[in-house]
């Protein structure tokens, strides 16, 4: 051994083993950076979908309150109601009760604008219509009351090329219902 001169001594060195720890923390550091990425490519996911999802919600529902409402076949549309102009002729209290099963009232006609409405639509023909309700107080009385000439002994008001008349419920006239577009 001691034959051996300084320079076939072979000493660790510093440079392999701080190499070899280097290239292994680079290796764990890399797969540090992977899984950490990988992480935050999931959180983003996690938190991303629940977002879309309720981007998407809110989308449609506020679509859906803007939708276009539409009016069942044979009824017309006019501002936020449909109407329904029958063909066939009842007396008043027929003519009430099929617009009660078509979930309708006999119109109530509100205002000026509806009642041209009404008047461009029916044609020659006299229709029934709503009096008004005696339970409840209802701002469209007074509106009524302008176009309604009353005669004595009749009791229930038609539209006609004229505007409001009443006669014998039971006679048979053509009806008009009216019910809000859902």
């Amino acid at each position: 051994m001691l034959d051996q001169r300084p320079q076939d001594i072979q000493l660790p060195t510093m440079g392999d083993g701080v190499q070899q720890t280097s290239e292994r923390n680079q290796e764990t550091t890399e797969n540090e950076r992977g899984i950490t990425f990988r992480c935050k490519v999931y959180l983003a996911w996690i938190f991303a979908i629940p977002l879309v999802v309720i981007a998407l919600l809110s989308y449609c529902l506020v679509k859906a309150q803007n939708a276009p409402y539409f009016c069942p076949d044979n009824w017309i549309g006019f501002q936020d109601k449909c109407y329904y102009f029958s063909k066939e002729e009842k007396n008043w209290n027929s003519s009430k009760d099929s617009c009660l099963s078509e979930n309708a009232d006999l119109v109530l006609i509100s205002t000026p604008e509806e009642m041209q409405f009404l008047k461009r639509y029916k044609c020659t023909s006299d229709h029934w219509i709503h009096p008004g309700s005696q339970t409840k107080p209802w701002t469209e009385r007074s509106t009524l009351n302008h176009w309604l000439t009353t005669k004595e002994n009749e009791v229930c008001p038609y539209l006609n090329e004229d505007g409001i008349a009443t006669a014998r419920c039971y006679t048979e006239r053509k009806w008009i219902c009216k019910k809000k577009i859902r």
